[in-house]
C-alpha cells in the first residue's frame, strides 16, 4: 500500500510538473520533429514491407506474382501491348476497357481466381497476366490480350487464346464469323492462325496458368518501381537506419528523462517523510518530556479550563526567591522615604528656637541700657 501511494504521489508531482511547465516554441519545434521522424519512419518500414512482399522472388524475370491484398503490381518491360498510331487501329479496341500500354507503365492486377473460369469472369477483350514458357527452363510472367475464348461445358472455360496490340495491328488473330475472317473457309483460318502459333504471335493460355486481370494502368509508373528496386539501399536500408538510430536515440532520451523525473520525484517524497518522521520524533520526545516533568510535580495543569495538554503553567522555585528579595527591598525604599520628612520638621523646629533665643537676648541688653 504504501509503495502505491508513493508511487501515486509520484505520478502526481511528474503531472503537476508537466502543468507548470508549458512548453516553449523550442520545445513545440522539437516535439512536431520527432512527431514527424516517428510517423515517417514507420511509413518507410510499411512501405519497405510491401515492398519486399511485392518483389521477393516476384516481379518481371519469374512466374512467381507478387501481390498483397488481393493486388498485384507490375512494371511493363516490352512493348508488345503498344499500339502504333501510324497503323490501323482494329474496330473492336473502341470495346475495350483497358487499352494499350508500353515499356514503364505499371499495370494493377487483381489476382485471378480459378473458381472463377468461367466465360462471365473471362471475356475475349480483357487483358490478363499468366505464366508463360519462354524457353523450356525459363517461365516468366507476361500480359496480353484475350482475342478468343475456349470454353467447354456448363460455361467453364479450360484455356484462352492471347495476342499483344502490336502483333494484332500486323497479323491480327482470325476468328471465324466475324469481319476480319469475312470470305476466308475454317481451313483457311485454322492455317493461318497456325502460322500465327508457329511464331508465337499468339499463346494459347491454360486457366490454371492465369494469376490475374488488368484493371488499371499507370503511364510512366514501372520506371518508378524499377527504379526502386535499382537502388533500394539508398532509397531504403539507408533511409531507415538513420530514422533507427534517431529512434533509438531519442527513445534512450526520453528514458533518461523520464527516469530523472522519477528520480526527482523519488528525493522530493524522501524529504517529506523525513521531515514528517522528525516532526513526529519531535513530538514524542516533547511529550515523555512533559509526563516526566509532571510525574516530578514541575508542571501545573489547569483543568478547568479546556486547554491542549501540552499548555501548563511552569512557576519554578528561583523566579519566587527572586521576587521575594524585590519586595523587601521595595520596603526598605519605602521607610526610608517616610523617615526623610520627619528629620526635616526635627532641623526646622532647632532653627526657630535658636531665632528666639537670639530676640530675647537682644531684647534684654536693650533693656540695660
Amino acid at each position: 500500500m504504501e509503495n502505491n501511494k508513493k508511487e501515486l504521489e509520484i505520478e502526481k508531482n511528474v503531472n503537476n510538473e508537466e502543468e507548470k511547465e508549458p512548453m516553449t516554441t523550442k520545445d513545440k519545434v522539437f516535439f512536431g520533429l520527432k512527431i514527424t521522424g516517428n510517423v515517417l519512419f514507420y511509413v518507410l518500414l510499411l512501405f519497405l514491407f510491401l515492398f519486399a512482399i511485392f518483389n521477393i522472388n516476384g516481379g518481371n524475370g519469374t512466374d512467381n506474382f507478387p501481390h498483397i491484398f488481393g493486388s498485384g503490381y507490375l512494371s511493363v518491360q516490352s512493348d508488345s501491348m503498344k499500339r502504333d498510331v501510324n497503323k490501323k487501329m482494329l474496330d473492336e479496341w473502341d470495346n475495350y476497357e483497358i487499352g494499350g500500354f508500353e515499356t514503364g507503365d505499371l499495370l494493377k492486377d487483381s489476382v485471378f481466381d480459378e473458381d472463377d473460369a468461367d466465360t462471365e469472369h473471362l471475356k475475349v477483350g480483357m487483358v490478363i497476366t499468366f505464366v508463360f514458357a519462354k524457353t523450356s527452363t525459363e517461365r516468366v510472367l507476361n500480359t496480353h490480350r484475350i482475342v478468343e475464348v475456349h470454353a467447354i461445358e456448363n460455361g467453364k472455360v479450360d484455356y484462352v487464346i492471347t495476342q499483344g496490340d502490336a502483333k494484332a495491328q500486323e497479323q491480327p488473330y482470325l476468328v471465324a464469323g466475324t469481319k476480319k475472317a469475312e470470305g476466308m473457309t475454317d481451313e483457311q483460318i485454322n492455317n493461318y492462325n497456325g502460322l500465327l502459333s508457329e511464331s508465337h504471335a499468339i499463346e494459347t493460355v491454360l486457366v490454371s496458368n492465369i494469376r490475374g486481370v488488368v484493371k488499371s494502368i499507370t503511364p510512366g509508373g514501372g520506371k518508378v518501381l524499377d527504379n526502386i528496386r535499382a537502388n533500394y539501399l539508398f532509397y531504403f536500408v539507408l533511409p531507415v537506419a538513420v530514422l533507427l538510430i534517431l529512434e533509438i536515440f531519442f527513445v534512450v532520451r526520453n528514458i533518461m528523462i523520464l527516469r530523472g523525473e522519477k528520480n526527482k520525484a523519488e528525493l522530493e517524497g524522501t524529504r517529506e517523510a523525513m521531515l514528517a518522521d522528525v516532526e513526529a520524533e519531535k513530538e514524542k520526545m516533547r511529550q515523555e518530556l512533559l509526563a516526566e516533568m509532571r510525574a516530578q510535580g514541575l508542571v501545573i495543569t489547569d483543568d478547568t479550563k479546556e486547554e491542549p495538554k501540552d499548555e501548563v503553567k511552569v512557576e519554578p522555585i528561583e523566579e519566587s526567591k527572586e521576587e521575594s528579595v524585590e519586595e523587601k527591598v521595595e520596603e526598605n525604599t519605602t521607610e526610608e522615604k517616610d523617615s526623610e520628612p520627619v528629620e526635616e520638621e526635627s532641623k526646622e523646629d532647632t532653627s526657630n528656637e535658636v531665632e528666639e533665643n537670639k530676640e530675647e537676648t537682644e531684647d534684654k541688653t536693650s533693656s540695660e541700657e
